[in-house]
């Protein structure tokens, strides 16, 4: 199956935003997930950075909004539901959360979770898209609501832990324009719709138009953690 729109169909429901509730009636969201498992327990994977930079006092209240039903007429509607830090690698900026308390009648529409790929297997050159929820807090502001972005572009380079005897590959750079709040969002090859990598960088540079405001114009590098890094934790579960 070669087309990209009935790929982005095969995965968007698995598509998680991370964020928290800072008071009563009020959502903060801070980067994106991705359901890997929905077997009785829903497994997410995202980037510890987010964890790692919340607030001790929001840590109790970090939540994931996944897609709940989808209306015959394209209305999407959305749940949010505690979440809970299974385990972290600081190291390679991975984490793994679970959803609280989950019920299977919680959910109707769900994702049945996305498939890992290979990341070895990655070559330069290879057709990628990723899909999360850039600029959120800007977007619902704005009054486009709840919006959940696509974005195509090419494996442009691949490096390697030179500290690692065995040379692991640590990073995937993306020929691609990355947000906020993309962070966490599944890398995913559009040739087997497997997640290669977890997008955890963007890479910017400060504004030249408004020096005085903390601007940052994105550059077309991103950079995303080889899905391979993250599989350990999901064998130690």
């Amino acid at each position: 199956m070669n087309n990209i729109k009935e790929k982005i169909k095969e995965v968007k429901n698995s598509i998680v935003a991370i964020g928290f509730s800072p008071e009563l009636n009020k959502m903060t969201i801070i980067g994106s997930g991705f359901i890997i498992k929905n077997d009785g327990k829903i497994l997410i994977l995202s980037s510890a950075h987010l964890y790692n930079k919340l607030k001790p006092e929001y840590i109790p209240n970090l939540m994931g909004m996944v897609i709940d039903k989808e209306e015959r007429d394209g209305l999407t509607c959305y749940k949010w539901l505690l979440l809970e830090l299974l385990k972290k690698d600081d190291k390679d900026d991975i984490a793994i959360f679970q959803i609280k308390d989950y019920k299977p009648d919680l959910l109707t529409e769900i994702g049945s979770g996305l498939e890992l790929g290979d990341s070895e297997g990655v070559e330069i050159g290879e057709d990628v898209y990723f899909i999360g929820f850039p600029y959120a807090a800007q977007l619902i502001n704005d009054g486009f609501g709840v919006t959940l972005i696509v974005n195509r572009g090419i494996i442009s380079n691949i490096k390697r832990d030179g500290v690692d005897p065995n040379q692991k590959r640590n990073w995937l750079i993306v020929d691609a324009i990355s947000n906020p709040g993309n962070s966490g969002c599944p890398l995913i090859s559009t040739e087997s719709n497997k997640v290669i990598g977890v997008m955890t960088i963007a890479f910017r540079t400060q504004s030249r138009v408004i020096k005085e405001l903390d601007i940052r114009e994105p550059m077309h590098i991103a950079g995303a953690k080889p899905i391979n890094l993250a599989k350990p934790l999901l064998d130690n579960l």
